[in-house]
């Protein structure tokens, strides 16, 4: 995979030097990180936890024993985008090209949106049938594997989310942060008028800000949505 990586780095690299201008490193800033993880109450964790990460340190160390590691990892190279040039001097060449990736980054982040929309609605689903309905160890082993992957997936695209966003702080518009709003731990909760639907309160609570942005609801199908319009 870092092979791979790489060499799609260093492709996007050599192509960047068409149409950019020289630029020194000083000139890159890496996007910073926000980092975000499901709530202590709600998150799952895997049932080896401890014995996975040992086995993982045995790969990882087996691994650069084999092979010696490059001194800049690629994921770990900060590619010439305009969000991440933040040169003293103004480059009105990359004026356009700002332009071009603030509309791919507010298409990055309603991708990113629609999909964590979909796994809570999914794990949510998954706690109200699978888990609540296993008869046996094997099925309720194999609904929780299931809100596990879940989970795995509502934080990919709630990470990919942070990164399109703090993409948008440097090259959108004031108003672009006004729609997409920062996300916090606290958004990523099950949808609880699907795994509670008479609950005491329900008429009080409201869901998270992105619930209320996003694709037509033609575009909204599956098991899922179908159970969520009729709660």
């Amino acid at each position: 995979m870092r092979a791979r990586l790489g060499k799609q780095v260093k492709d996007f690299l050599h192509t960047a030097n068409t149409f950019l201008p020289v630029l020194e490193e000083v000139d890159l800033k890496p996007l910073d990180d926000e980092v975000i993880d499901t709530p202590a109450e709600e998150s799952v964790e895997p049932e080896d936890l401890v014995d996975s990460i040992l086995d993982d340190d045995v790969y990882y160390e087996e691994e650069e024993d084999e092979t010696e590691a490059p001194s800049i990892l690629p994921e770990e190279t900060v590619l010439p985008l305009p969000s991440n040039i933040t040169s003293v001097n103004p480059i009105p060449s990359l004026e356009p090209l700002r332009s071009i990736e603030r509309e791919l980054r507010k298409g990055q982040a309603n991708d990113a949106l629609e999909g964590l929309r979909i796994g809570l609605a999914n794990k949510s689903l998954l706690l109200l049938t699978d888990v609540n309905q296993s008869t046996s160890t094997k099925q309720s082993t194999r609904a929780w594997a299931s809100v596990r992957n879940s989970q795995s997936h509502i934080l990919f695209h709630a990470n990919g989310y942070q990164r399109a966003r703090q993409a948008l702080k440097r090259v959108g518009m004031p108003e672009d942060l006004i729609v997409y709003q920062k996300l916090e731990d606290k958004d990523l909760v099950v949808v609880k008028d699907i795994t509670m639907a008479k609950r005491f309160g329900q008429g009080s609570d409201s869901l998270a800000w992105f619930w209320r942005i996003g694709p037509s609801e033609e575009a909204l199908t599956g098991e899922w949505m179908e159970e969520c319009k009729q709660n």
